[in-house]
């Protein structure tokens, strides 16, 4: 049976977080979303470091993913960019070495991973392969002591300011997608790797995002993570996870344009009363107070089903990643027709979150791509 109360653990963590994105986290969120490139590598370590030390890196490591759940609402609430850079160094890259690493590799990375210090990046999409695995093209190949990876990867989040990456690779294509792919560890500073320039997003912008490519780059042999072979299996947790984070991710933007909204709605008047009282804005608020609370709802059922391994763990962070996501775009719409023209002037926080929704439903597996699993587990489980 769900319990849907949160435990004392939870609910000290949400609080904590709470306070310190109202504090630490919000007021800085325009700048991000607006700022110059040198600007945005110096306040995001930093914010990193504070969100680490109110212990919200540990969670994305090693917490549960009901806390992870509540935890990142508060953050993505507060600023969508510094959850996605967190997701993608404590998530997609501290929680895969806790998991599939070797403890050679955790005693390495893990502990600055959830202090802030360190910053990881996950390093799998290419130009000609995004959710389709078999198009990637990077290969690794065996050298004395270790291998040589060749190849290139696009779009990856915190490339900029990234200590270390995990990259994905073929490693023996024959053996195909099932054994075939591995993941590797390369630090920023290895021979023949080289990031690319930061490229301009339509919304996040304060998680930065460069391509990156690999040229004769030697590592050693102790940087495979899940063993040689085992770069699907890896990529499919992963993918799982980071499907869960950005549900998450998706209530807190929409709950941000709700609250917002609300202001709006109480604070601007027309024909002598607040607009929020006309049935036109007031519907609109009820709107996205229903998808917010349904979203959430799938999200903690997708995470508490992944707490306890559950068999339809992935299915459930399928549905609730389609749903959160057409709906913070809903909810974000509703918002900018909530604040009429002004909403629609750059710089507003309307506009930023706007900007920001789109990428719910495009992200670590697209809609149409979580539908199509879905479907499958539907047709497979009542065949």
């Amino acid at each position: 049976m769900i319990d849907y109360e949160l435990t004392e653990m939870e609910k000290e963590l949400q609080k904590r977080l709470r306070a310190l994105c109202r504090e630490e986290i919000a007021p800085h969120a325009p700048i991000l979303a607006n700022g110059a490139g040198e600007e945005i590598r110096a306040l995001l370590p930093v914010r990193l470091r504070k969100l680490a030390a109110a212990g919200y890196m540990e969670t994305l490591v090693r917490g549960d993913f009901v806390a992870q759940c509540v935890a990142g609402e508060e953050v993505a609430k507060a600023c969508p960019s510094t959850f996605l850079a967190a997701m993608s160094s404590g998530t997609a890259f501290g929680r895969t070495l806790a998991v599939f690493g070797t403890q050679s590799q955790r005693s390495r990375f893990l502990d600055g991973i959830v202090k802030g210090e360190v910053i990881g990046a996950l390093a799998a999409t290419e130009a000609t392969g995004g959710s389709d695995l078999g198009g990637i093209v990077t290969e690794a190949r065996p050298a004395p002591g270790g291998w040589v990876l060749e190849g290139a990867k696009d779009l990856v989040t915190n490339a900029p300011l990234a200590d270390t990456f995990l990259v994905l690779a073929w490693t023996n294509r024959e053996s195909g997608l099932d054994g075939g792919l591995s993941f590797f560890l390369v630090d920023r500073g290895a021979p023949g790797l080289e990031v690319g320039e930061t490229v301009e997003t339509m919304g996040l912008r304060g998680a930065p995002t460069a391509g990156i490519t690999l040229r004769d780059c030697f590592v050693p042999s102790d940087a495979l993570v899940g063993g040689e072979g085992g770069g699907m299996g890896v990529f499919s947790a992963v993918s799982c996870w980071l499907g869960l984070a950005m549900s998450a991710m998706s209530v807190g933007i929409g709950v941000a344009c709700m609250e917002v909204s609300t202001r709006q709605g109480k604070q601007k008047r027309a024909f002598g009363k607040p607009i929020g009282h006309f049935e036109g804005v007031g519907a609109k608020l009820a709107v996205m107070f229903t998808h917010n609370d349904l979203g959430r709802m799938l999200t903690l059922r997708a995470a508490w089903a992944l707490d306890r391994g559950a068999e339809d763990g992935a299915v459930l962070v399928s549905c609730a990643k389609v749903f959160t996501g057409e709906s913070v775009n809903k909810i974000a719409d509703l918002a900018m027709q909530t604040h009429g023209g002004h909403g629609y002037l750059r710089g507003t926080d309307i506009e930023r979150l706007y900007r920001d929704a789109r990428f719910a439903e495009l992200a670590y597996g697209t809609t149409e791509r979580q539908r199509v699993s879905i479907a499958r587990d539907g047709l497979g489980r009542f065949r």
